[in-house]
């Protein structure tokens, strides 16, 4: 699917703009589930947007005024995080316990059978 593509291509690009030096993306299945985690050893997440559950909000701004200019509108994590979803896909934003974000995105097995 070229949206998937597409989303994947935009956290990927994200984790590659964020990132200091590594980017790492985990790909596994078993029997139920496919998932891809992308981990980048950036500045993580805004706190506050992830504290509120707001990332993958269009027009969103972290309250952090020292860091404002460092992140967006979350425009393209929104564009992202809706094409994944409307190709059957959970995602889910973290910051990694090392330090940089983490986007989990999962999808049943069962699912991705139906997207063509």
């Amino acid at each position: 699917s070229v949206e998937i593509i597409y989303g994947l291509r935009n956290f990927i690009g994200n984790a590659n703009k964020f990132s200091k030096k590594k980017i790492d993306i985990l790909i596994s299945s078993n029997k139920k589930y496919s998932n891809i985690i992308i981990k980048d050893d950036g500045p993580g997440f805004p706190k506050d947007l992830i504290e509120r559950d707001r990332l993958g909000e269009p027009y969103i701004r972290t309250v952090d005024q020292k860091n404002i200019k460092k992140f967006g509108l979350g425009l393209g994590t929104f564009i992202g995080k809706t094409l994944l979803e409307k190709n059957f896909a959970t995602i889910k934003f973290n910051n990694s316990i090392d330090g940089g974000a983490e986007v989990s995105i999962e999808w049943a097995n069962e699912d991705l059978e139906k997207i063509n």
